[in-house]
């Protein structure tokens, strides 16, 4: 009867695994076999050269690559950690029983709703430095913009930085304030009783029984970062000079500008083993391990 079973869910689950093996397992292969070759779609012979491990050691060499890689950390450092600050703060503010919060509530959503792109394309606009209303205002008080802020190699990460921040702040806000909702209000009740004021609830209550959700945002939301390419895009191209080229649009500009296809599948695989030792790293510092049976 338990084999019967097992065949059972093997025959309901097998549409699910092929569907993984054609579109997820595929493409990874295909990526790490091509980034063992020299292949370049410009070479009018289309003939391909394996060099084993050189395009991964040429990358790791290259300077090119590890300034769009720095840029990348900074990205995701900056934008997720005031995320996050500034998600919580919100979160306990909609958590409070004041006037108004549903519409609060609703408008936090409407930069969410935008295509990343649509958005880009709106910040674009407000960052021109010609007639653009960011510029107008910062201009206003005095600040010296030069070529605008997002012309300028030392402000540039900064305003795509702020872009990121606009749009996805929103979401760590009502994740973190669905997290409050979902806590039992007996243990802040007792804890007031107890003579602890709202500050001292919300550290030594609240707080420790939101870390799961914390932890959980933190992790999806630096994800989502590492992958950030349409707002580089469409912002500034990586300019000026290399000031915002992130790591995805570099392998974007190898792969799709300047058809190294080899060289470019390498650089795929190396960001995806960075995004694996992050994500070890993330589990031993926040604990997983201590959690296993």
């Amino acid at each position: 009867m338990p084999l019967l079973k097992r065949w059972g869910l093997l025959t309901w689950t097998w549409p699910a695994l092929a569907f993984l093996l054609a579109f997820a397992l595929y493409p990874l292969g295909y990526a790490l076999v091509i980034s063992l070759f020299r292949y370049r779609l410009t070479d009018p012979t289309g003939s391909s050269t394996f060099v084993g491990l050189q395009n991964y050691i040429q990358a790791l060499q290259d300077p090119q690559v590890l300034g769009s890689l720095g840029n990348t950390l900074l990205f995701v450092g900056v934008a997720s950690g005031l995320e996050l600050i500034l998600g919580l703060g919100i979160a306990v503010l909609l958590d409070q029983r004041l006037p108004g919060m549903g519409w609060a509530r609703a408008l936090l959503l409407t930069p969410m709703a935008l295509a990343p792109v649509v958005a880009a394309l709106v910040w674009r606009a407000l960052y021109n430095p010609d007639f653009g209303l960011v510029s107008q205002l910062l201009g206003g008080l005095g600040i010296p913009l030069g070529r605008g802020l997002i012309g300028e190699a030392h402000t540039a990460l900064w305003a795509l930085i702020w872009v990121d921040i606009w749009q996805w702040t929103p979401l760590l806000a009502i994740t973190l304030f669905a997290g409050l909702q979902s806590q039992p209000p007996e243990l802040l009740q007792a804890a007031q009783l107890d003579g602890a004021n709202s500050w001292q609830g919300f550290r030594h209550i609240s707080l420790p029984l939101l870390r799961p959700v914390l932890v959980i945002a933190l992790l999806l939301r630096a994800m989502e970062l590492f992958k950030i390419f349409d707002s580089v895009f469409v912002i500034t191209g990586g300019g000026p000079g290399r000031a915002t080229e992130v790591i995805n649009y570099h392998i974007f500009k190898v792969g799709l500008t300047f058809f190294d296809v080899g060289y470019g599948a390498a650089l795929s695989v190396l960001l995806m083993g960075i995004l694996l030792l992050f994500l070890a790293f993330y589990g031993w510092a926040v604990g997983w391990g201590d959690r296993a049976p």
